[in-house]
């Protein structure tokens, strides 16, 4: 559906925010078919060319393995660079145990970019779907893979009404 501005003013606060999420994950699906084209197969060594490259990430970022300002329940967190505030550049903290895991450090940061990209509006499942469609696997598989990262570092259980579990 692509309403006219006429069409627009006609639909409910719950079409026009039903419009908004269906555009926004089909966005995020095109980028990420961007980056699969031009990084897959991604791997750890690919990463800061990834990282770097505007047509699929809109800020630089830099790979830290430390908390930062990291809740207990997450893995990695996205946050303005101190380094390059300047510049716009963004660090994506990683826990310190995935230092050891490169394989796992491909999949937080293909989780992370569509938070690093667009901030608060996005949610798990659009992290999902990005992720999933970067590195060429099922939702359900991509999924999977981020709760086994998860437990692996230790991050608590998030209870969220609406959040799938882990299985």
């Amino acid at each position: 559906m692509n309403p006219s501005g006429a069409d627009l003013r006609k639909l409910s606060p719950e079409q026009l925010e039903q419009l908004g999420q269906d555009s926004l994950r089909e966005h995020l699906l095109a980028q990420a078919v961007v980056a699969h084209q031009k990084y897959c197969p991604l791997t750890f060594d690919k990463l800061d060319a990834l990282l770097h490259d505007p047509d699929c990430v809109r800020y630089p970022v830099r790979l830290v393995y430390e908390f930062g300002e990291m809740a207990p329940h997450q893995f990695a967190q996205p946050d303005v660079d101190p380094r390059s505030q300047d510049q716009g550049g963004r660090v994506l903290y990683l826990r310190p145990l995935l230092r050891d895991h490169p394989d796992k450090v491909v999949l937080a940061v293909a989780y992370m970019i569509p938070l690093i990209n667009y901030g608060q509006i996005i949610n798990d499942d659009h992290c999902c779907l990005y992720g999933a469609t970067l590195l060429g696997r099922l939702e359900s598989e991509f999924y999977r893979e981020i709760c086994a990262l998860a437990d692996l570092v230790g991050a608590e259980m998030r209870v969220q009404p609406e959040a799938r579990p882990c299985t």
